[in-house]
């Protein structure tokens, strides 16, 4: 190669190296405490919603329901625990929605029965 072409190609190679993405330095870089809090809140939320699950499990109706029905509650209650991501969120809002009818009175018992009873389903069927 040609001390010219030398030339050329290192310069090339310079400004190729060079134009690559800059960092700047107002770009936010998270703290170890910030990571910390956000994977503590993510945890607490994962806790309620398994605790709202397993509320309405161990409701007596449901477990009157589970056992007609010929499922395995101590299954599904294990199973809780196991749950994660929007599966877990998923699972959990059904929960609030059926807690929330059972704790409504008689007239949304039917409706809510059958909602903790898929609850009970789609557990077994998402951990089983």
């Amino acid at each position: 190669m040609t001390r010219p072409s030398q030339f050329v190609s290192c310069a090339l190679v310079s400004m190729l190296c060079l134009s690559g993405a800059r960092v700047e330095s107002s770009d936010k870089v998270v703290s170890q405490s910030e990571l910390n809090l956000a994977v503590s809140s993510s945890l607490a939320r994962d806790d309620a919603s398994r605790a709202t699950i397993t509320t309405l499990l161990q409701r007596d109706d449901v477990k009157s329901l589970a056992a007609d029905h010929g499922l395995d509650l101590r299954r599904a209650q294990a199973a809780v625990g196991t749950l994660q991501g929007d599966e877990l969120q998923r699972v959990s809002a059904l929960a609030v929605s059926a807690n929330a009818q059972l704790a409504g009175g008689t007239q949304s018992v039917t409706i809510s029965l059958v909602a903790a009873l898929l609850i009970v389903i789609i557990i077994i069927l998402v951990v089983g």
